[in-house]
Formats: structure tokens, sequence, C-alpha cells
């Protein structure tokens, strides 16, 4: 993937929803780094946990009509809502956005999103769905984590991600060949154990 420069890129927020009802699975914003005006849309101000449900609820209605042509999750579709451009993607059952205010560059968008594609390809053998974000629900914190640091885009490079995500070094990811890798230990077991079970509850609680 060609990459273009980051330098003070910055997205606002990561939003994973179920495709089937646009419910939240799991989603992190980066406030801080906008102006305060930016986080007031119609369903209210964004740092309350229950506007942002809904904002992605609505996020995900309007991401159905504008993206009803996506048949697969190499795809990528732009639109905007309220004050913000937005990048979205369509798996088996989960709908992924990007989101950046209107002055970021959409290519830029479209890149980390794809970069999170590609990695979760990676880690699910080509199986992205509700199920494989559930097994590797730690590394699918961890890819978000490596892409940005509080909504600063530090890479948009997949071979990067995987590799910080499970450990490994960058040489020895093959994007083609995929291999059985898992995080070692205990550690992220307890770090994670909690968001997880919510993760899980979200993703089996219907449908």
């Amino acid at each position: 993937m060609s990459q273009l420069s980051t330098s003070l890129s910055k997205i606002f927020g990561i939003i994973f929803v179920r495709s089937q009802d646009g419910t939240r699975l799991y989603s992190k914003y980066y406030p801080q780094l906008f102006p305060k005006n930016l986080l007031r849309v119609p369903e209210g101000v964004l740092t309350n946990i229950d506007v942002q449900k809904q904002f992605e609820h609505n996020v995900w209605e309007k991401g159905k009509r504008v993206g009803a042509r996506l048949t697969k999750g190499s795809e990528t579709e732009i639109f905007q809502y309220c004050q913000f451009n937005i990048v979205m993607k369509a798996f088996n059952e989960v709908h992924l956005f990007v989101l950046g205010d209107f002055e970021e560059n959409e290519i830029i968008l479209s890149q980390v999103i794809n970069g999170i594609y590609e990695s979760l390809n990676h880690i699910t053998k080509d199986h992205i769905n509700k199920k494989t974000l559930l097994e590797n629900f730690d590394q699918v914190i961890i890819i978000i984590d490596e892409i940005c640091d509080q909504g600063i885009i530090i890479t948009i490079d997949p071979s990067v991600i995987i590799a910080r995500a499970t450990m490994r070094d960058t040489e020895a990811i093959n994007l083609e060949k995929q291999e059985s890798t898992s995080i070692q230990g205990g550690a992220f077991s307890s770090v994670f154990a909690s968001a997880k079970r919510t993760f899980a509850q979200q993703f089996m609680g219907s449908g």
C-alpha cells in the first residue's frame, strides 16, 4: 500500500456496529483533539454515552443508504454526516466507520480504514465476522491503538500494525499467506476480560 504522510493527521473516532440493527459493538472517540463545537451533533453532545449510541445508529442508517452497493469488505464508501467526513466498510454482520472532521484528508481516512481491514483480515484469516472479532478482541483493541495515539495517526501500514499487534517482527509478516498467531501469556486476559465480556454480550445479544 502506498503511504501518505500522516503528520498531524487525526481521526475523531472508530465505530463498529451490528450490520443488522446498528447497535454498538465497540467504539472509541478522541474528543480531546477537536474543538467543543465539533462535539455537538443533533443527537446531543458526543461526550455522553447514550448520545454516542444514538449517533452511531444514525451514522449506520445513513451509511446503509449511501453504501447499499457495497458487496465486500475490500470496498470503501465515503460520506458526510453532520460535521464529519466518514469512511465505511461493511463485513459479514459488522459495519466499520472511521470519522474525521471536514478538514481531514479523505484519502488518509480511507487508508486508516483499509489498515484496520487488512489487519483484521490477517488475524481472522480472511473471515471477519462477529465470532472471529470476538475471539480476537484483544488484538482488535491493539490494532486500533497501534494505528493512532489519542486520535493522532501513527501508522497506516498493515504490516507494521500486524507485527505490533501479534508481537512479531514486520519482516515475518506475510499478508498473502495467513499464519495462526496468538498473544501468549495471561497479561492481556486480565486487561481485556471485562471489555471482552461486554463485547460478547453486545455481539451475541440478538440476531
